[in-house]
């Protein structure tokens, strides 16, 4: 979640923009993507990287790698590498781009790679987009912080207001929502109290979540990069509003209708409103052991940081 702003397992339809890297694992409609290059952390994955086709499109920065068939597309900057067929797309970059396929009404502003060399050019681009199964990456990491144990914060709802009131442990304070998200989700205001916290999860089980609620005091943005919402067992996320941190929902399609303050994780995604890039700054805790393999994906792709530790509070968080 620091290399990536936006990662969708399979479709997108989007018409907003994303201000980071982003991933789509299916088919792409629309958006606007890698705004804030200079901003993205590196990485080898290019600003926009989409498995399937994608139509209508503009990339602001980084290059796209498109594996299905392009159209109706801008790439301003950055190298262009499309394995299927192009139409009506302007590479406007100072970087030579590659098609695989027929190229109709395509601009090569910044050069064409033609033959063998197109062909390399694809397949190490290619090879780069397909080198991590992130869906079996993030359910595993979704199961591994659901078992994260609370760590003794409380949470107050009064009225119409939820005050998260954060017990950090090393740094790292976990709520654990499972008993009362419904009630939380319903409210139309947070408020945070982190006590030092530096890292604040929060595991919920809820299959059908709705969030309306303004984060007060500016939190949404203040608290970005600090905040990671576990919604580990959803199958729909719906926001209404500004959101603040960063949502792993890797079964779950997610709509937006205010902006989001954080990286985000869905299995599919309608966009109505902007994903900001606020690249998630935690630490997460290993509760369990985990295969080696695990733990050194996480490490080399830099999406998060765990740390072994105990814990000696509350409950796990456990799928129903």
């Amino acid at each position: 979640m620091q290399q990536f702003n936006l990662i969708v397992l399979d479709d997108a339809v989007s018409s907003s923009h994303v201000d980071g890297r982003a991933f789509i694992g299916g088919d792409l409609i629309g958006g606007e993507y890698a705004g804030h290059s200079s901003s993205t952390p590196a990485s080898a994955y290019a600003g926009l990287t989409v498995l399937g086709n994608a139509t209508g499109v503009a990339v602001n920065g980084l290059g796209a790698t498109v594996q299905g068939t392009l159209q109706g597309a801008t790439i301003n900057s950055g190298a262009g590498m499309v394995r299927g067929d192009a139409s009506n797309v302007n590479f406007n970059g100072s970087d030579k781009s590659a098609v695989g396929g027929t190229a109709t009404n395509v601009n090569f502003n910044g050069g064409q790679y033609t033959g063998t060399e197109a062909t390399a050019a694809i397949d190490s681009a290619m090879a780069t987009a397909t080198s991590t199964d992130f869906a079996s990456l993030f359910s595993r990491t979704a199961s591994s912080v659901s078992q994260m144990l609370d760590t003794g914060g409380s949470v107050v709802i009064s009225g119409n207001t939820v005050t998260f009131n954060a017990k950090a442990v090393d740094g790292v304070a976990v709520f654990d929502l499972c008993a009362i998200d419904t009630q939380v989700f319903n409210a139309g205001e947070f408020l945070f109290n982190l006590n030092g916290a530096t890292t604040v999860i929060f595991n919920s089980d809820e299959v059908d979540i709705d969030i309306s609620a303004n984060f007060l005091g500016g939190a949404a943005v203040s608290l970005g990069s600090q905040l990671l919402w576990n919604f580990y067992n959803a199958e729909t996320v719906d926001l209404f509003n500004q959101f603040g941190g960063s949502i792993l929902a890797a079964t779950a399609s997610l709509s937006n209708q205010g902006n989001i303050e954080g990286a985000v994780v869905v299995e599919s995604l309608q966009q109505y409103a902007e994903i900001h890039l606020q690249p998630f700054s935690g630490t997460l805790t290993e509760p369990v052991p985990e295969p080696a393999t695990c733990v050194m994906m996480l490490a080399g792709l830099g999406l998060l940081g765990f740390r072994h530790s105990r814990r000696n509070r509350g409950e796990t968080c456990l799928p129903d």
